[in-house]
């Protein structure tokens, strides 16, 4: 059975626009469900980089409080090798890079290939080039990137509660922030998204709610409080 209206709700933060100069979402009320995903995806040019930042609020029409956050997604991609110099996996934060300038940044090696994000989509990886880790490893690339649409975590330490949207780096990409009605402060209970300016990229946002703390259907609207 679908989920739509049913174990979840779609609600728009900005619809797909050049967000030149950055922003604010539409600000949305939790104070009928649990759980909230924010997802951000980025068009073909982002002119600079940008900051993302959460706020908090007690209305759909005043939420300018930050709100602390430690963990969000973004596309990540996977890439086969061989003929490693070592069996020791590259540790995680690492880079890997290819002969022909790919890079990307390592979540995971396991063994015979990266699980990896932070790639540059204008640099390559080359089947059967070398491959360079930042931590000495070298090996070499067995075939091309694959499964490019994995979302990969970041947590961010304590006290960070922003990443960035980078120029060169987050074209074409999804992120998603999970929040929790948990994380919001006593007498709060509306979320917004803020995004500093990306000189110039088309971007969408929009929120998936779950986990209503009342039946019916169609499901709360989420964008009243």
């Amino acid at each position: 059975m679908i989920g739509l209206n049913n174990k979840w709700a779609v609600v728009p933060g900005w619809h797909p626009v050049d967000k030149d100069g950055g922003g604010t979402s539409d600000i949305i009320s939790l104070k009928d469900y649990h759980q909230a995903e924010i997802y951000i995806m980025t068009g073909a040019a982002v002119g600079q980089t940008a900051a993302v930042v959460l706020y908090e609020g007690v209305s759909v029409s005043d939420c300018d409080t930050a709100l602390s956050f430690t963990l969000y997604y973004e596309t990540g991609q996977m890439l086969k090798y061989d003929g490693a110099s070592t069996t020791t996996a590259a540790a995680a934060g690492e880079t890997a890079t290819g002969a022909a300038t790919g890079v990307m940044t390592v979540f995971e090696d396991r063994g015979n290939y990266i699980v990896g994000n932070k790639w540059d989509a204008s640099q390559v990886f080359v089947d059967n080039e070398v491959l360079t880790f930042s931590g000495g490893k070298t090996a070499v690339v067995n075939g091309t990137l694959y499964n490019e649409d994995i979302m990969i975590p970041t947590v961010l330490a304590a006290g960070v509660d922003t990443f960035n949207i980078a120029a060169t780096l987050d074209v074409n990409k999804l992120y998603c922030i999970p929040v929790n009605s948990s994380m919001l402060s006593e007498g709060m209970d509306c979320i917004a998204v803020h995004i500093g300016d990306p000189n110039t990229a088309l971007m969408a946002c929009w929120y998936v709610l779950s986990q209503p703390r009342y039946a019916g259907l169609p499901m709360p609207s989420a964008i009243y409080d």
